[in-house]
């Protein structure tokens, strides 16, 4: 017989507790509802804080591709103003149609038929855009006047895995779906942990880490997908990233990553090309960080993290809220 579904309580948290109960095989139907209780309650008001739950509608298009007609007909009950998310949960789907699915719901989306068009003409970004890596010579290191030269590149043109948004996004993608890859795409994050040029690279290298040790640390589920895909790295910073990270889950000794990410983050932003972070960029990466908060009470319950996780700016887990407060 199979497990009920848990109850839901009407708020933010309520949801992200269901999210973490979610099983793909029996919940698919109710979760369209339960992401209307997210739109009602304001949890989808503020994209960068939205993360998790684009990442969820993504994983219940993506995970079950044969249902993604009637999955995003009754995700259309969300409020209109909350459709983006919609149009962006489709596009980082994975779908293998995704931009026909998009084509044909957006008559049902109009305030949002010029996302949809971006999205459309390869204007906006999805998981799968290839990114140029632009690289960086010993003379641009040390040049100070290239530390604080202002940027080309416009919010657009951020690669994803650069936005403090995308690590809540797939991992709402692995909630809705718990499949490998969204934990595959985090992994390549992992050398990022130590990254020696990038305040953005090495603080959300270090939040990769932080998370997957810390939800691991209490889903034995998710602890055994990251050792079936730590035997599959190739790549030695991966895999010497990966193995910390799953050592510190299975000693319950996570804490010590976040104390020694901080100190990196510390030496960076004192000392050379760190210190030419973006002060834009890190008011965005505040309020990233505090849903991030939430990606561990998802897996965990909001009474195990015995702290108040709540998005839109208020504080969340401790253990996480301090990444986006630059000193």
């Amino acid at each position: 017989m199979a497990q009920a579904a848990a109850p839901i309580q009407h708020s933010k948290e309520g949801v992200l507790v269901w999210m973490n109960t979610y099983d793909p095989n029996r919940d698919l139907a109710r979760a369209p509802s339960v992401m209307k209780i997210a739109s009602d309650v304001g949890a989808l008001s503020d994209p960068e804080g939205s993360g998790m739950y684009v990442g969820f509608m993504a994983g219940m298009i993506g995970s079950k591709p044969d249902k993604a007609d009637s999955t995003i007909k009754k995700l259309l009950v969300l409020r209109p103003i909350d459709h983006w998310a919609i149009v962006r949960a489709i596009a980082y789907s994975g779908h293998p149609d995704w931009r026909g699915l998009m084509a044909r719901y957006e008559p049902k989306m109009p305030t949002r038929k010029l996302m949809v068009e971006r999205y459309l003409d390869g204007k906006l970004p999805t998981p799968d855009t290839p990114v140029e890596e632009v690289k960086t010579t010993w003379k641009d290191r040390a040049n100070p006047t290239k530390w604080f030269a202002k940027k080309d590149t416009d919010e657009k043109q951020i690669p994803l895995d650069e936005r403090p948004e995308t690590l809540d996004m797939y991992w709402g993608y692995y909630y809705a779906s718990r499949s490998p890859q969204p934990l595959e795409r985090m992994i390549k994050m992992l050398p990022w942990a130590e990254e020696r040029d990038s305040v953005e690279k090495l603080t959300i290298g270090s939040m990769a880490k932080y998370t997957i040790a810390m939800n691991a640390s209490r889903d034995t589920k998710l602890l055994g997908q990251l050792k079936t895909l730590q035997s599959q790295q190739t790549d030695k910073q991966t895999t010497k990233q990966l193995s910390e990270a799953i050592e510190a889950a299975e000693t319950a000794e996570v804490s010590p990553l976040r104390k020694i990410a901080l100190g990196r983050l510390e030496d960076l932003k004192r000392m050379g090309p760190g210190s030419k972070r973006d002060t834009v960029w890190w008011g965005k990466l505040g309020q990233g960080v505090i849903s991030l908060g939430c990606v561990a009470a998802a897996a965990t319950g909001q009474a195990a993290l015995g702290l108040p996780c709540v998005l839109g700016g208020a504080a969340s887990s401790a253990a996480l809220y301090y990444w986006g407060t630059p000193q």
